[in-house]
């Protein structure tokens, strides 16, 4: 009998460790962010970038790990000529690793990204053909890398305000493969559609940029605890 009682005992205190220690929990927010431009000679710049999420995470004793789904935009303006709209769909696997003060809790973020292009539209800010946008599909997945501080904090009984600057390197960029036209004439978006920041182009030309991005987060989590 008392080896049976210090089990229930030990099962008991078990049980009320991990619902305190290992809970369970749900992030829903928005991002902000800019695409940075190296030799930018063409005078690119970020249109309004954003970004939705919803991150479950399970905690443990002293990491926190998260993944979810996320919908997100690359939208630049090149030389006020053309407008570059990209939608993607993201799963991101990340880990974070904290301290709590009193009722703010610092932790630091780090994982990778997976994207997939849902659409990727050309504008063309001048007259052509009665449309003036023409959109393109991708088959190919691409990763990112993801490093940030998040600062989160109680404000409601189990819901906490998170706030999290971010810095995001393609490491794997995008399949958008380089055409010059030289040897055929070629529609302007498909001409365009091939000038989008996106690093080093196909024939090692000069980088362009946007692989780099930086931002802030803004999101609720609950905690089911």
């Amino acid at each position: 009998m008392r080896k049976l009682f210090l089990i229930l005992l030990l099962l008991c205190s078990s049980s009320v460790f991990s619902q305190k220690v290992n809970p369970w929990s749900l992030e829903l927010g928005a991002s902000t962010y800019n695409y940075v431009f190296d030799n930018n000679l063409q005078n690119n710049s970020n249109n309004f970038n954003y970004e939705f999420y919803m991150l479950p995470s399970k905690s443990f004793s002293w990491i926190k790990l998260t993944t979810g789904i996320m919908y997100s935009t690359k939208r630049i303006n090149r030389d006020e000529v053309v407008d570059y709209d990209i939608k993607y769909i993201k799963l991101p696997i990340l880990a974070s690793v904290g301290y709590s003060f009193k009722r703010v809790k610092l932790s630091f973020t780090g994982g990778v990204i997976f994207d997939h292009i849902l659409n990727y539209r050309v504008k063309l800010n001048y007259n052509y053909d009665g449309k003036n946008y023409k959109d393109y599909k991708f088959d190919d997945v691409n990763v990112a890398v993801r490093g940030g501080i998040t600062i989160s904090t109680e404000i409601f009984k189990k819901i906490n305000l998170t706030l999290q600057p971010f810095i995001d390197y393609k490491i794997d960029p995008d399949n958008i493969y380089y055409y010059s036209g030289r040897w055929d004439p070629i529609p302007d978006y498909d001409y365009y559609h091939t000038q989008i920041p996106n690093g080093e182009d196909s024939e090692g030309g000069s980088p362009k940029g946007g692989l780099l991005s930086y931002g802030l987060s803004i999101g609720l989590e609950y905690t089911f605890k």
